[in-house]
């Protein structure tokens, strides 16, 4: 099951092998976004998922081209931080969370750590939700502060 969530350079090569386009980063993401969720959702998978998050986050500040040694929520949205080359404010989900970086704790994706860290696997499973909206809506905001969905205000 931990298969299905692609490490750094399948991810990254994928979305080069798709154009390395904008459609292609949303996609791919979802992709990451939804093998999460399967991996949340089986219990041997969490059991694995919690084990391998636990080793090396204090070593190791970013473990994303470390999977499936090492547990980084960043490796979900490695497409997009790649279209828009590491610029957080030039993201779709880095201006709908106040242009911060998704590797702030309580970002959209910042948060699936903080989640993991603490074995909460039930707010994981919502919040995957939460992030799956996003990627699809644009009308969809991230409140940092709150650490939730919010639809934007027009």
């Amino acid at each position: 099951m931990l298969n299905k969530l692609l490490n750094y350079t399948q991810i990254y090569n994928l979305w080069l092998n798709k154009g390395s386009t904008a459609v292609a980063a949303i996609e791919l993401t979802l992709q990451q976004a939804d093998a999460l969720e399967e991996i949340a959702a089986d219990d041997n998978s969490w059991q694995e998922l919690l084990q391998i998050s636990a080793q090396g986050r204090n070593e190791d500040a970013w473990l994303a081209a470390d999977w499936p040694a090492g547990f980084d929520e960043l490796l979900i949205c490695v497409p997009l931080c790649k279209l828009v080359d590491w610029e957080c404010a030039k993201c779709t989900i880095g201006r709908r969370q106040e242009n911060n970086s998704c590797s702030n704790d309580y970002s959209v994706f910042g948060y699936i750590g903080e989640l993991v860290t603490n074995a909460d696997r039930e707010g994981l499973k919502k919040h995957i939700k939460a992030v799956q909206k996003m990627l699809r809506d644009e009308r969809y905001v991230w409140n940092i502060h709150k650490c939730e969905l919010e639809m934007l205000k027009l």
